[in-house]
């Protein structure tokens, strides 16, 4: 009796990482490789070259989808779209050869903001297992990233102020209790008030005389407009209120949050 058991596993993370690591994205699809794993579009008007080579023994047939990325009360959503052209839709990519996706915007209008999308790569091979015996096919959504520049000057803002009351009950009730089980944590909102994505490496609070830094492991992406809430681990003693947040970025910059205004 044949199995046929199809996993599909997102390569979010893994294309994500490669990328920020110098590694080839075939070290997370064995016998692939992708680049580039972030696709950055500077003009409207521009293609943008995709390359995957199958450095397989099959070949491997890939079917593109376009889906705008947005961030909704800290959560990314996805949604289908077709803004966002890539060329071939569909193709076979044989073994030993690499195949080219151009993407660009369909509609090549400016925005004052930075757009951002998803473009899956979703393997859709038919199976290749000898008649007669069990298999296990693994099948790949590769999910790049694709981020379309601004037009005219580059924001780079931020924005912080504590969390709303119903969400910081459990950080004021630490606060206040340091002598509980609970450890003392400050709850705190940013608000990425640029028109470009900030990645945020690092997040650093300051009180009445102490600091206290939040490294983010690989970083967490906020996009132009969009909120991200963090409950920050304080040690004993650093009460009182918050007076300020420094954001370190990914790109190695330095920003300084203003309090409040939204």
């Amino acid at each position: 009796m044949m199995l046929n058991a199809l996993v599909h596993r997102s390569l979010c993370a893994g294309v994500l990482l490669a990328g920020m690591l110098g590694l080839p994205a075939s070290s997370y699809a064995a016998g692939l490789s992708i680049s580039p794993v972030v696709v950055e579009i500077d003009s409207p008007r521009r293609a943008v070259a995709v390359t995957v080579t199958n450095q397989g023994d099959q070949a491997v047939t890939f079917q593109t989808e376009a889906m705008v990325w947005q961030q909704v009360n800290g959560v990314d959503q996805f949604e289908p779209t077709d803004e966002l052209l890539v060329v071939p839709p569909i193709v076979e990519v044989p073994p030993n050869a690499s195949q080219i996706f151009r993407v660009t915007l369909h509609v090549p209008r400016p925005s004052p903001v930075e757009r951002t999308y998803r473009l899956i790569l979703e393997d859709v091979s038919e199976d290749q297992a000898p008649t007669g015996q069990a298999s296990v096919a693994f099948k790949f959504a590769h999910n790049l990233p694709v981020m379309v520049a601004p037009s005219g000057n580059v924001s780079n803002a931020v924005r912080w102020k504590p969390c709303p009351p119903e969400a910081s009950a459990t950080a004021a009730s630490a606060l206040a209790k340091p002598t509980t089980a609970r450890s003392p944590e400050a709850c705190v909102r940013l608000l990425n008030a640029g028109n470009r994505r900030v990645k945020v490496q690092t997040l650093t609070l300051t009180g009445d005389n102490w600091q206290q830094a939040l490294p983010l492991k690989n970083g967490v992406n906020v996009l132009a407009g969009a909120e991200r809430e963090w409950r920050v681990p304080l040690q004993a003693g650093q009460t009182g209120a918050l007076r300020g947040m420094q954001v370190n970025t990914a790109r190695g910059e330095t920003l300084q949050a203003e309090a409040g205004g939204f």
